[in-house]
């Protein structure tokens, strides 16, 4: 590398951190996913590093009430950044993010810049497309989807690596693709393949090696991982098939769109042109072939959905491309067939601005006909003008003066576990691992807690999905659940009271929640409990454990009322109203049931009645659920109802009532100690019975009755617990993810094969 090659790699490293100056309004990052995820579970992560004292911890106490630590592993819980916040546990994680966020964009113009460099001597040509580079889609998701886009850097780094025919290099590099985007990596690798075919398909096995050392090395993150989604699944729309065979000609996965490579028309003009080339004419008909195809970006998410955002992956190819066009177009070899000029234009009437576009193709055609080398970065204009309308200031985050106010009630107070029913954003922020909560967003959650709170409990769905497990002052929810604390703008739900407050942001507590894990001898069975239908379902669960085999009589206290309401309501406008039940509610809960018929489904469906929001989203959402029946529970009788915009039918609306009587259960609580284990401490039973937690079920965990292992039972539907004898016991739980120990021994082995590769076979795998 010239020092001429030095200064420009400072000066793109210099452009690059002056653009995020340049386009941030408040700080780099955006509220709904970097900070809701990203921030907030990255800070999780490294406390269960801290605590746990390991680089693979394996469990989170804080989330979700407890579970296995690889639902959240897919966002990079071994990542750089996450294992250097745990070493500067006292600087905040959103610091870290950005510094690394930042970091890892620079490097990815900076490697670009090099990768190009391999092919041509033209600095111009490489300067300018490695700006492309950066006012593309990686400019965006550096401070929205991380994850997106963090793994680019190594990605041009592997690329580098191939054409140097360094396979060690190319297997370090690869590992760091996988540790920073667990579901980008296979896009990733499937780049990386058709580069090597392209650059020296004769060396395949060296290749091959490298694939299979990668595998190794990066199993410990790679095989708990796969396990959880396997066993649990991802939510989402499904594909209908029918359509991945139906060609995007908006080529929203090159073109203009965040959620793609966010490119301008000038990358898919020289694609085209590569067509008439013979030695990228291959190359550059899988790239289009792979942007024009939703069957392809259907296998490259791995058979999940067909999405666009996958072909950011893309990118490296494309600036190749480009490169090699704009150095052949110098000088002059490029022949134009009338077949390319009909698919240039093609995207122009399908894109979603179809007056940009052309207008940006007018100015690609025009530059690329001027002799003048240096007017190539008057071009510049329009990625700058596309960056400044995907990066508006409102897709920024700034912060909110009540955060603050949160966070001072949360270290004020003591608090076991907490409902934060400030905002629906923040369902993963644990302050600092301060408090426990049950909410919690990942799209790997565990199935039976999923099931057990909106189709058991039946809480409401705010969202667009039911991935994200948002609290909410539903009283069943949060004394089941052991929430002892609600943070919240409103008034206090039935049965907490007033503890603090800070202005507007109030805490409420109560003694009456259900402990974190308890013994009762009030058994019905599985049987017993399937047989009643909602909401006669609730208060059997405040009053029974739900186990294999019961016997409890109890009968729910609910009782069906007439609400005094229309059968029916067709609502088309948006609209808020006050309604009054039919009778005076007195120290009573009341539950309301409706079903939801969308007469226009592609437009989504909101009610909120008292503060309790329940959604139906569009049926082209992505993370579209069939959520058409509602349920709202208050402790009043008057309701105030604000209803969407759409063309709906509201029908068959149900109300029950419930002696506020009815929830006073007694258990015989365990006393809990401080601990690294998953739950440990002593509990004197009064009476035999069966001993239940809040923990979620699933396979990997170990329970211990006296120093003696004991089966766990599925209690409640979804959560551990198991028989036990009247007397005083200690109780102790252990976890261990399934494919744990595997991942270990395989890694080791990983790490054992490239010592060895590196110390004698270097030869091999770099020559």
């Amino acid at each position: 590398m010239t020092r001429k090659d030095k200064r420009t790699l400072c000066l793109l490293g210099l452009l690059s951190i002056v653009s995020v100056f340049l386009f941030t309004t408040h700080v780099f990052g955006n509220r709904v996913d970097w900070y809701s995820q990203h921030v907030v579970i990255g800070d999780a992560l490294r406390h269960a590093i801290r605590s746990e004292g390991t680089l693979f911890p394996t469990y989170i106490k804080e989330l979700m009430g407890g579970g296995n630590i690889y639902h959240f592993s897919y966002y990079g819980y071994l990542r750089p950044d996450i294992l250097i916040g745990a070493l500067l546990i006292h600087i905040d994680m959103q610091t870290i993010i950005i510094a690394y966020s930042v970091l890892m964009m620079t490097l990815s113009v900076l490697c670009c810049y090099i990768f190009l460099r391999q092919h041509t001597k033209d600095e111009n040509i490489c300067i300018f497309v490695s700006l492309l580079v950066l006012l593309s889609s990686i400019f965006f998701h550096s401070h929205k989807q991380i994850m997106f886009v963090n793994y680019m850097p190594f990605l041009f780094l592997a690329l580098i690596s191939i054409e140097k025919k360094n396979f060690l290099a190319f297997t370090l590099c690869g590992s760091l693709i996988v540790l920073h985007s667990y579901f980008y990596c296979i896009g990733c690798f499937i780049v990386c393949f058709i580069y090597f075919l392209y650059r020296h398909p004769g060396e395949w096995k060296k290749l091959f090696v490298s694939y299979i050392l990668i595998v190794l090395l990066t199993a410990i993150l790679t095989i708990p991982t796969l396990l959880v989604i396997l066993g649990n699944g991802k939510s989402g729309a499904p594909t209908q098939l029918a359509s991945l065979f139906i060609p995007s000609l908006n080529l929203k996965g090159l073109l203009y769109s965040e959620y793609g490579c966010g490119l301008t028309y000038i990358s898919y003009i020289l694609l085209v042109l590569a067509l008439s080339d013979k030695q990228l004419q291959k190359l550059s008909a899988v790239c289009l072939v792979s942007f024009y195809s939703p069957f392809v970006w259907f296998i490259m998410n791995g058979f999940l959905y067909a999405r666009s955002k996958i072909m950011l992956v893309f990118i490296p190819l494309v600036a190749y491309i480009m490169c090699m066009m704009f150095v052949k177009i110098k000088e002059g070899n490029i022949k134009l067939s009338k077949y390319s000029l009909v698919l240039l234009i093609i995207p122009v009437f399908f894109i979603k601005y179809p007056l940009l576009a052309f207008i940006d193709c007018l100015f690609v055609i025009l530059l690329l006909l001027q002799k003048r080398k240096n007017l190539i970065y008057a071009y510049l204009v329009i990625p700058l003008l596309v960056v400044s309308c995907t990066n508006c200031p409102s897709s920024f985050y700034q912060p909110k003066k009540y955060e603050k106010n949160v966070s001072q009630l949360v270290r004020r107070n003591k608090i076991v576990t907490a409902a934060d029913l400030t905002t629906r954003q923040n369902v993963n922020q644990t302050y600092g691992n301060r408090i426990k909560r049950v909410s919690g967003y990942t799209s790997t959650n565990n199935k039976y807690y999923n099931t057990f709170l909106f189709d058991t409990l039946r809480i409401p769905i705010p969202t667009n999905n039911r991935v994200a497990q948002n609290d909410t002052d539903n009283i069943f929810y949060l004394r089941t659940l052991g929430i002892d604390t609600v943070i919240s703008k409103r008034q206090a739900p039935y049965g907490y009271s007033l503890k603090d407050q800070a202005k507007k942001i109030k805490l409420y507590q109560s003694n009456t929640a259900l402990p974190q894990a308890y013994a009762t001898s009030s058994l019905m069975s599985e049987k017993q409990f399937k047989q009643l239908s909602y909401p006669y379902t609730l208060d059997t669960l405040m009053n029974c454990a739900i186990v294999n085999k019961g016997n409890s009589h109890y009968k729910s206290q609910f009782v069906e009322e007439n609400p005094g309401f229309k059968k029916s309501y067709h609502i088309k406008n948006k609209q808020k109203i006050e309604l009054t039940l039919k009778r005076q509610t007195n120290n009573e809960i009341v539950v309301l049931e409706c079903d939801i018929v969308n007469n226009r489904p592609e437009k989504g469906v909101s009610i909120t009645v008292n503060g309790m929001k329940n959604k139906l989203a569009s049926i082209t959402n992505p993370y579209y659920h069939p959520h058409t029946h509602f349920t709202f529970v208050t402790t009043t009788n008057q309701l105030k109802v604000s209803l969407s915009k759409g063309n709906y039918l509201i029908k068959n609306i149900k109300m029950h009532t419930l002696p506020a009587s009815a929830l006073n259960q007694k258990v015989d609580a365990l006393k809990i100690k401080k601990t690294f284990h998953v739950l440990e401490g002593n509990i004197h039973v009064s009476k035999d019975g069966y001993f239940i937690t809040r923990i979620p079920y699933e396979k990997g965990y170990r329970l211990y009755v006296d120093n003696k292992e004991v089966n766990i039972e599925k209690v409640n539907q979804a959560f551990i617990g198991c028989p036990i004898s009247e007397g005083s016991h200690q109780v102790k739980i252990t976890f261990s993810p399934p494919g744990y120990t595997l991942a270990c021994i395989t890694s080791g082995a990983g790490v054992i094969l490239l010592i060895i590769f590196y110390v004698y076979g270097r030869s091999y795998l770099n020559g």
